[in-house]
């Protein structure tokens, strides 16, 4: 197994690959876990391996067919479990519900083959907890009910808004009360947001997860213009 590709085969091979035709399977989370590490994984390369890896990128070789499994990082399995899982998977429930499983074997394959050590486990245990993936399909739901109560309560923008009093942005919910959400803004010296909505939809919340919003303040109050994903 001297490539991550070959190491991704042998691991489905050993754990169990499901219908690869389902986007429910481990085949199909293994298969965007292959597409995020060809686009990504690169970027903790050292100079040397860098250098290696664009010249055989230039020959149509990518991340996967270059390296071996040692390459594969905690933090690459931590990202198939929030933001790469949500943003680029099929979005089915079924999906959802499998990337938490299949990652956790992944890790421990990958300690049982050699390729991590404990200290790599044990770094992928801090990053992911004791129960990986579980909020997807909660967070999947919440973003699709916040999406329909926008649609259903449309705001007119004045054309002169300013522009403290629009956000397009990531939020982190830092609180949820019945009714309310609080929001803390990604980008460096945004303020705190409240929002008021449905209890039945705040009840969907949780204090903690991420999502992606498009927001105006709008005769004293913040209002929700769209919705993008949410994700643990």
């Amino acid at each position: 197994m001297n490539t991550t590709t070959a190491a991704l085969k042998q691991f489905l091979a050993d754990t169990g690959a499901g219908n690869p035709g389902s986007t429910a399977s481990p085949t199909a989370v293994v298969r965007l876990f292959a597409e995020y590490l060809s686009g990504w994984a690169h970027e903790d390369l050292n100079p040397f391996e860098r250098q290696r890896f664009e010249q055989e990128y230039e020959e149509g070789r990518r991340f996967c067919d270059i390296f071996d499994a040692t390459r594969v990082q905690p933090h690459h399995l931590n990202a198939m479990l929030g933001h790469y899982g949500v943003h680029h998977g099929p979005g089915t429930k079924g999906f959802l519900r499998r990337v938490g499983p299949v990652m956790e074997k992944l890790a421990s394959w990958l300690v049982e083959k050699g390729f991590w050590a404990a200290k790599d486990y044990a770094w992928y245990r801090e990053l992911v907890g004791e129960k990986p993936g579980r909020d997807l399909v909660g967070c999947d739901e919440f973003a699709r009910l916040l999406w329909q109560h926008a649609e259903a309560h449309p705001v007119h923008v004045p054309d002169d808004l300013p522009d403290d009093d629009y956000f397009d942005d990531q939020f982190t919910i830092r609180k949820v009360e019945p009714g309310t959400l609080y929001l803390d803004a990604f980008l460096e010296g945004g303020e705190d947001i409240e929002i008021a909505l449905p209890k039945a939809l705040t009840a969907k919340a949780r204090a903690g997860w991420s999502v992606n919003l498009e927001l105006a303040r709008v005769r004293g109050k913040w209002r929700i213009l769209g919705v993008g994903s949410a994700y643990p």
